[in-house]
């Protein structure tokens, strides 16, 4: 298929079926327009819903067949950059590491017990 487009999550979300605009969904990281399947979804405009949006929770929610992963593929037109992927290469989720916020406070506790007293 070659080097696939890179999206950021902002491109995706003006492409949600609004005014005219193409439906994309974002499924594990992967973009996909679907704007010509959504008249063939067996769940009907259901798929509107989730237009520009990251899907993957809708989509593993309804417990979609293999089947209709085989048929999402067909509309595969990218992926997220990868400074905005929530998933590592084999679909799972990472996990967010939060950052330690440095201690601003510099006295002890020994020395805010003993200024609380000496006040």
């Amino acid at each position: 298929m070659g080097e696939l487009k890179q999206y950021k999550r902002a491109d995706v979300a003006s492409r949600n079926g609004q005014n005219n605009n193409p439906v994309w969904i974002i499924y594990k990281d992967s973009v996909y327009d679907v704007t010509s399947y959504v008249s063939q979804h067996p769940g009907g405009d259901v798929i509107l819903e989730e237009a520009g949006k990251d899907a993957t929770k809708a989509f593993d929610d309804v417990g979609h067949s293999s089947d209709a992963r085989t048929i999402l593929d067909k509309y595969k037109i990218g992926e997220i950059v990868e400074e905005e992927k929530l998933y590592d290469a084999s679909g799972k989720k990472k996990k967010r590491v939060i950052a330690a916020q440095p201690d601003t406070e510099t006295r002890s506790c020994l020395n805010k017990c003993t200024c609380g007293l000496l006040g």
